[in-house]
């Protein structure tokens, strides 16, 4: 839980106005929302911030241009041999059409796309989440 309520501390810094959710990011909350206990404490908590964030956030779909991106990023990627999930590219592209960023804690795989800013949250080095 440390690291989840560090998130959403770092989060808070940030104005409404310059989040940006997107389907895979909201899939992706799903699923560590769903692989906690349905009643537990944690998950009802996490539940409330979520709703609570897409009160108030920008919500960008997967475009045909995002699209396109994701396409070039792919081949790029499978050229060199590096091997990414596929939701990871697709977040990625639509960061990169919206000339955004992306706060991730799997940086190393973010870190791998060509033009995209990636701000790492992950544990600093030597510690554990």
């Amino acid at each position: 839980m440390h690291c989840v309520q560090e998130s959403l501390d770092r989060l808070r810094r940030y104005r409404p106005a310059d989040i940006v959710l997107t389907a895979p990011v909201a899939a992706e909350i799903s699923f560590g929302l769903n692989r906690l206990a349905p009643r537990s404490r944690r998950r009802r908590l996490l539940e409330n911030e979520y709703r609570r964030l897409r009160e108030v956030v920008t919500w960008a779909e997967w475009s045909e241009p995002a699209a396109l991106e994701f396409g070039r990023q792919k081949a790029v990627l499978f050229s060199r041999g590096d091997v990414i999930d596929d939701m990871d590219i697709v977040i990625a592209s639509i960061a990169m059409q919206l000339a955004a960023g992306v706060a991730t804690h799997n940086a190393k795989h973010f870190a791998v796309m060509e033009g995209l800013e990636v701000d790492d949250w992950g544990p600093p080095l030597g510690r554990t989440p």
